[in-house]
């Protein structure tokens, strides 16, 4: 039976990211708070590159296409010189004047921007889904940016992501209070992700 790859792109982002939620569950419960911590963090890292490895796919695959959306649009391959997958970065790279290296594809301005100019077309479902307002990517990156770098200027713009209470720097426990939602603000940001990444390969 004929299965869109968009179906494994997707279906291994759920997958990675439910994973990841769990194991976060289970850190910050850790009797060693410093251990916890740690551990904790890295999670929040690594959903971070999950969520950037994603959207890299999602137009790597849109742009070779020969396949079909979740949505059932066939999608052909956006450019002539496009003749497999691995071509498509190597590509998109010789479309910008001056810049020699991968987008940033955590940033969805970025991915549309590739997408733009790689001509691929489901553009508008694409842009639609990763520019929406209330995507957690941003709060994500944030936070993702002081754990990985511990700089008082990170700090700062983790805590204006609104999750974290009380004078000290962003600690990752906070990120397991339950939300209105019921679930805690990291299982959120997940479900979130999962339907942005959803509607996006539509």
């Amino acid at each position: 039976m004929y299965k869109s790859t968009f179906e494994t792109a997707m279906r291994k982002f759920t997958l990675e990211a439910e994973r990841l939620c769990i194991d976060f569950s289970r850190f910050v419960r850790n009797n060693d708070l410093r251990q916890g911590q740690f551990a904790g963090e890295m999670t929040v890292i690594r959903l971070h590159d999950s969520w950037a490895r994603f959207c890299r796919q999602l137009i790597i695959l849109s742009a070779y296409g020969k396949t079909s959306t979740l949505g059932g649009m066939k999608l052909s391959t956006s450019l002539p010189s496009i003749k497999s997958k691995a071509d498509v970065i190597p590509v998109l790279i010789t479309l910008y004047p001056k810049k020699r290296t991968e987008p940033n594809w955590y940033a969805s301005s970025e991915c549309i921007d590739a997408g733009q100019r790689l001509r691929i077309q489901n553009l508008s479902s694409v842009a639609a889904a990763l520019g929406a307002v209330n995507s957690p990517a941003d709060r994500l990156r944030n936070i993702r940016n002081f754990y990985a770098h511990r700089r008082e200027e990170t700090a700062r713009k983790a805590i204006q992501a609104g999750n974290f209470t009380g004078p000290h720097s962003p600690r990752v426990f906070q990120l397991n209070a339950f939300t209105t939602g019921g679930g805690t603000v990291l299982e959120s940001w997940k479900d979130e992700l999962i339907a942005i990444a959803t509607a996006a390969l539509q």
